[in-house]
């Protein structure tokens, strides 16, 4: 099979990819291990629905074990793998929030001396923000004054819950930084109950996922979708660049040729791929000269503090609602305790059932009536680029060709334990002044890597990072990385659409240069 650019993944950042590339009149394959989200998938407040969110639904791939899934060794890792292996990745498991990184993000080196510069500032992805904010139908509301201004978005802004109204007034009286989320509002639905956030594929699909945007666009401008087909190793010429990528499907096993390799498979399997394609040119993987292919993995570390109150709160009502953000903590505190900090989100559900057990335990409601009475906050920790925290080859597993699976190795930071610990002090103070009952921490949350970041680090000079600016890797000049990956420092924001933004930019620069 030929292409011109092939696209491997087709999550919200390959399906944004592969959008714009079609765009610029280039022949685009996308590539997809996984297929479809199927239609029948239960309604959330179904007890089956419930019963698949901990099988099939289960953002971990290593609980989930669907046919598209490969094994991951995590043993290693504090905390687990999450995300999607379908038409549309992660964008079918997520909360639907968008947020933009901040200006002071890109250059944590200038302001903090820690990390590195990324080779490109928030200046270079404000249009491509832009753009991909009206492609997947972003709402939110200006004027937040983190970040610069920017024009009011088409879509109308969910409402939010008589709790969320109520924290957003509590936050502002005491000069915390508060404003509502950036929130993909998508398409209407026939029924939602809103039990919990817009994620884990569920049926009501409001959440805006890259299945119902990016790929049906990119389809309708000539792209091709291959699915349940998994590439298992990109070869190359001696000149190092990319001649073939070598693919496998339920029944068959062939080639594709391109003039451009997209990698959008996320920051485990897109180091995972160029470690699996070492050869005599590239004994340590493909483009890894630097050694720094699968280091420097990010996370997003969470921990969580529940409050109950003496009086229940109204249970949010039907539809998508919106949400509310902190970033009183998010720079670095001058008492030198930490570097960095921490995004606050408010949730108006309880974050576990361990929570309302013990909440309900101290106090005077039983447990089935205490839910409505518990509220909380995440804690986003940004973590730092290290070393040792990497992606690699499993030497003690392999999938049912022999190949090595990928090997996650992460262990929290003092820095992001100390920003965690300090911020649920915070958290736990305010709820007591108040007036709750008793707080619940979970000092970790386990099941909680949806964002992969930095395995395929960019920057400028070719020594300290695997790829340029634009994502095409130093080394093969046919071959570049569209997903987070590429990323330089973490942030506390969620980072799909940055990822998506330096995607557009990325297919931008492949469609000129093919002029």
């Amino acid at each position: 099979m030929e292409t011109d650019a092939l696209v491997i993944g087709t999550g919200p950042v390959g399906a944004a990819a592969a959008w714009r590339l079609a765009t610029h009149g280039v022949k685009v394959t996308c590539v997809e291990q996984g297929d479809w989200f199927p239609d029948n998938c239960p309604p959330p407040d179904s007890p089956h629905y419930s019963e698949l969110t901990k099988s099939k639904l289960h953002t971990n791939p290593n609980v989930r074990s669907g046919v598209a899934d490969i094994a991951i060794d995590d043993e290693d890792s504090a905390i687990k793998p999450a995300f999607g292996s379908n038409v549309g990745g992660s964008s079918l498991y997520w909360a639907a929030h968008a947020p933009r990184f901040r200006p002071d993000d890109f250059m944590v080196r200038d302001t903090d001396g820690v990390a590195d510069n990324w080779p490109l500032r928030y200046a270079d992805l404000a249009p491509y923000y832009s753009l991909n904010e009206a492609m997947t139908g972003v709402a939110f509301i200006p004027g937040d004054p983190t970040i610069p201004r920017r024009m009011r978005p088409a879509e109308i802004y969910p409402p939010m819950n008589d709790a969320t109204r109520w924290i957003a007034g509590v936050l502002a009286t005491r000069n915390w930084h508060a404003w509502p989320t950036d929130i993909v509002v998508g398409r209407p639905t026939e029924h939602c109950v809103h039990d919990g956030p817009c994620n884990i594929g569920c049926a009501t699909r409001r959440a805006s996922g890259a299945d119902r945007n990016y790929l049906p666009a990119a389809m309708g401008r000539g792209a091709r979708l291959l699915t349940g087909t998994r590439i298992v190793a990109l070869e190359h010429g001696r000149d190092g660049r990319v001649t073939a990528a070598v693919a496998e499907s339920e029944n068959d096993r062939f080639t594709i040729k391109a003039q451009k390799y997209i990698l959008a498979a996320n920051g485990l399997h897109t180091p995972h791929l160029l470690l699996l394609s070492s050869s005599g040119k590239f004994p340590n993987g493909l483009a890894n000269g630097t050694g720094l292919v699968g280091r420097r993995l990010m996370l997003h570390p969470y921990a969580w503090v529940d409050a109950i109150f003496g009086e229940p709160f109204a249970r949010p009502g039907p539809g998508q609602q919106g949400g509310v953000i902190s970033l009183q903590f998010r720079n670095s505190r001058s008492a030198g305790q930490h570097v960095r900090g921490a995004r606050l989100q408010f949730s108006a559900r309880p974050s576990s059932h361990m929570a309302v057990e013990s909440l309900a335990s101290s106090a005077p409601v039983p447990v089935e009536n205490a839910a409505d009475r518990i509220v909380g906050f995440s804690i986003c920790a940004e973590d730092l680029p290290e070393l040792h925290n990497r992606i690699t080859l499993s030497d003690r597993t392999t999938d049912s060709e022999g190949r090595p699976v990928p090997r996650m190795i992460y262990e929290v930071s003092e820095n992001s334990r100390t920003i965690l610990d300090g911020t649920m002090n915070q958290v736990a103070a305010l709820f007591s002044d108040l007036g709750a009952i008793s707080t619940f921490r979970t000092p970790l949350k386990e099941q909680a890597g949806f964002h992969i970041m930095g395995t395929a680090v960019m920057g400028r000079d070719p020594q300290n990072s695997v790829t340029d600016e634009w994502g095409r890797c130093h080394e093969v000049d046919n071959l570049f990385i569209a997903d987070a990956s590429v990323f330089v420092t973490a942030s506390t924001m969620n980072p799909t659409a940055t990822a998506q933004a330096l995607a557009l930019r990325q297919a931008d620069r492949i469609g000129l240069d093919r002029r």
